[in-house]
């Protein structure tokens, strides 16, 4: 890891560590969590948001648009399912290394996993998702 990196890795997995704590307590709505985390990573620095951040906010957007119908569309069982894909997405996060190992591991896994859900019309996973 650069000297770069560690500068930035903590304070952004501690921001992301907050919200996903919030979800897995379940005191909260998971989507309105992951709305807010969405916010606060596109608040950050410039050159924290590239430096693999930006590969964390497709995943999330994903799983709030699970609510939205499209490109996912799970009739009245969409509440369920992005709830439980959030929680999933939180548990894996709170588990992973702390370090940018752990980071590119759980980016890749969850972008694989959100390019595999079904999707309607042709519908295509969040557009930072190459397919």
């Amino acid at each position: 890891m650069t000297d770069t990196a560690q500068s930035w890795l903590p304070t952004v997995i501690d921001l992301i560590d907050g919200h996903l704590y919030r979800v897995l307590k379940g005191a909260e709505d998971p989507v309105m969590v992951i709305e807010e985390l969405k916010g606060a990573l596109v608040e950050l620095h410039p050159e924290v948001f590239v430096r693999g951040v930006d590969k964390l906010y497709p995943i999330y957007a994903d799983l709030s648009d699970i609510v939205d119908g499209f490109p996912f569309d799970y009739g009245d069982g969409a509440e369920m399912i992005a709830q439980r894909e959030i929680r999933d997405v939180a548990w894996d996060w709170l588990s992973m290394a702390r370090n940018a190992d752990g980071l590119n591991i759980y980016i890749d896994r969850w972008t694989a996993r959100m390019a595999a859900l079904p999707t309607i019309e042709e519908g295509r996973p969040f557009r930072g998702i190459a397919g």
